[in-house]
C-alpha cells in the first residue's frame, strides 16, 4: 500500500492553526462523549417523570444504533466530501437532536430525537479520530493521542457528575441543552483553522450504508424486549434476508463499507472485534450500573453517576498507557491484554453485585474494567489506522466507530432480555470482555506494523 498522504500533505500546518483545528476536534469529541454518560445518571429519573420505564433501554439503543448508521454513511463522505464538510453537518444534526430531546415530552418522542442526535454524533466522533489523523503523522499520533483519551476520559468522567447534580438541582432536560454553546464553539474553531486536503474525486455509495442500517435495525427489533414471538421472528427472518442482500452489495459494490483488501489484514479484523466487543462492554455497563444502583442500591442519581467515575477514569488512564504498550508490543499485547484486565473487572463486579458487596469494593471492580477497557478500545482503533491508505482512513475509522456503537446497542439490547436479576446480567456482561480476551489474544498481531510493511505474527 501507499504511504500516508497526510505524512507529506498536513492538513494543518504545526503552529496556530494547527492547535486551534486540535482544540476544535477535541471539543467534537468532549462534547459527544459528555452526552453518551451525562444521560446515564438522569435516565432513571427522566423515564419515571415521562412515564416510559418500559423504554428504557431504547433510549440508549436508538442513540447508538443511529450514530452507528451515520458513522456508516458519514465517514465515507468524509473521504469524498471533505471532513470539514461532514464534521459542520453532523454537528448540526447533534445541536438540534440536542435541542428536541431537551424540550421531549414524552420517551417515544426524545427516542426519536436520540436518533437525530444519533446520527450527528455518527458523523462528529470518526471524523474527529480522522481530522487528528489527518493533522499528525503516526509518531506524533501516538503522542496526541494521550491528549484526545484525556479529554474524552474527562468528558466522560464529568458527565454521569454533572447529569446527577443537574437533576437533583435543576432539571434533567439541562443534560441535553447543555451541549449547545460548546458545539457552536467547536464549528467555528474548526472553520477558521482547518483545510481539508485534496482528494481523489470517487463514487459514494450510499446503498451499503442504508441497507445495513435497515437490516441491523430489524435485527434490534426482534431483540427488543416484550411483544409476542411471532412479530420479533419475522424482524429477525427479515433481517437475515437484510443482511444476505448486504454481503451480495458490498462484493458488487464500486465502494464497499471496507475495501476487501483490509478485510484480510489481521490488525483491521482484531480491530473489528476489538470494537465490537470493547464498545458492547462500555455502553451496557454505563446504561445499566446507574439503573442498579438507584433500583437496587437504593442510591440517589448523584451516587449513580459517582459508580461510573472509576469506570470512565480507569478507561482514561488505560487508553494513556495501552498505546505505550501498542507501540513496544503490537495490538496482541495492548487490546488483548485490555480485555484480560477487563475480564477480571468485570467478573469481580458480578460477584460483588450477586454477594452484596460494599460500594468501595464495586467501585474498584469498576475501575478495573474500565482500566482494562482502555486499552483494548483504544489501541483497536489506531492499529487498524496505521495500516489503511490515507484515502481509506476515513472510511477504515468510521467502520471501527460503528462497530464499536453497534456493539453496544445490541449488547444493551440483549442485556435487557435476560431474566433472573441484575447479577445475571452483569454476568453476562463478564463472559462478553471474556469473548474480547481470547479473540484478540489469538488474532491480533504480536507487533506493530504500518500500511508499508507487512503482517507479523
Amino acid at each position: 500500500m501507499d504511504a500516508s498522504l497526510s505524512e507529506v500533505q498536513p492538513a494543518a500546518r504545526p503552529g496556530l492553526a494547527r492547535r486551534m483545528a486540535t482544540a476544535a476536534v477535541l471539543l467534537g469529541l468532549v462534547v459527544s462523549a459528555f452526552e453518551t454518560t451525562v444521560v446515564t445518571s438522569a435516565m432513571p429519573t427522566l423515564t419515571r417523570e415521562l412515564g416510559g420505564q418500559h423504554l428504557y433501554s431504547w433510549v440508549f439503543s436508538a442513540y447508538l444504533f443511529a450514530s452507528t448508521v451515520g458513522v456508516l454513511l458519514f465517514g465515507k463522505l468524509a473521504d469524498n466530501l471533505g471532513r470539514k464538510p461532514v464534521f459542520s453537518l453532523g454537528m448540526g444534526l447533534f445541536l438540534l437532536g440536542s435541542v428536541l430531546c431537551g424540550v421531549a415530552q414524552s420517551v417515544p418522542a426524545l427516542i426519536a430525537f436520540r436518533v437525530i442526535q444519533g446520527l450527528g454524533a455518527g458523523a462528529l466522533q470518526p471524523t474527529t479520530m480522522t481530522i487528528s489523523a489527518d493533522i499528525y503523522t503516526l509518531r506524533e499520533r501516538a503522542a496526541v493521542q494521550g491528549v484526545f483519551t484525556g479529554a474524552w476520559g474527562a468528558a466522560n468522567v464529568v458527565g454521569p457528575l454533572i447529569g446527577g447534580w443537574l437533576v437533583m438541582h435543576a432539571s434533567w432536560r439541562w443534560a441535553f441543552l447543555v451541549n449547545v454553546p460548546v458545539g457552536l464553539l467547536a464549528l467555528a474553531m474548526l472553520h477558521a483553522s482547518y483545510r481539508d486536503p485534496e482528494r481523489r474525486s470517487s463514487r459514494v455509495d450510499v446503498w451499503g450504508p442504508a441497507l445495513t442500517g435497515v437490516s441491523l435495525g430489524l435485527l434490534l427489533f426482534a431483540l427488543e424486549h416484550g411483544g409476542s414471538s411471532g412479530p420479533r421472528l419475522s424482524f429477525a427472518v427479515a433481517a437475515f434476508v437484510g443482511l444476505v442482500a448486504v454481503a451480495r452489495q458490498q462484493r458488487t459494490s464500486p465502494s464497499p463499507l471496507v475495501p476487501l483488501e483490509l478485510l484480510r489484514d489481521r490488525t483491521v479484523l482484531a480491530g473489528l472485534f476489538g470494537n465490537l466487543l470493547g464498545g458492547g462492554l462500555l455502553y451496557s455497563s454505563t446504561a445499566f450500573v446507574p439503573l442498579w444502583m438507584t433500583e437496587r442500591g437504593g442510591y440517589t442519581p448523584l451516587m449513580a453517576g459517582l459508580a461510573l467515575v472509576p469506570l470512565l477514569a480507569g478507561w482514561a488512564c488505560g487508553s494513556t498507557f495501552g498505546v505505550r504498550v501498542f507501540m513496544r508490543g503490537g495490538l496482541r499485547a495492548s487490546a488483548g491484554g485490555g480485555f484480560v484486565i477487563a475480564l477480571l473487572g468485570a467478573s469481580l463486579f458480578a460477584l460483588g453485585v450477586a454477594h452484596g458487596w460494599g460500594s468501595i469494593a464495586i467501585f474498584a471492580s469498576l475501575g478495573l474494567l474500565g482500566l482494562g477497557l482502555g486499552p483494548a478500545v483504544s489501541t483497536s482503533l489506531i492499529g487498524p489506522q496505521t495500516r489503511a491508505p490515507w484515502h481509506h482512513r476515513g472510511m477504515i475509522t468510521s467502520t471501527l466507530y460503528a462497530c464499536r456503537m453497534l456493539g453496544g446497542s445490541f449488547t444493551i439490547a440483549a442485556v435487557d432480555l435476560v431474566r433472573g436479576g441484575f447479577s445475571w446480567r452483569f454476568a453476562l456482561i463478564a463472559g462478553l470482555a471474556g469473548t474480547g480476551a481470547l479473540v484478540l489474544s489469538t488474532l491480533a498481531p504480536g507487533r506493530v506494523v504500518t500500511e508499508a510493511g507487512t503482517a507479523a505474527s
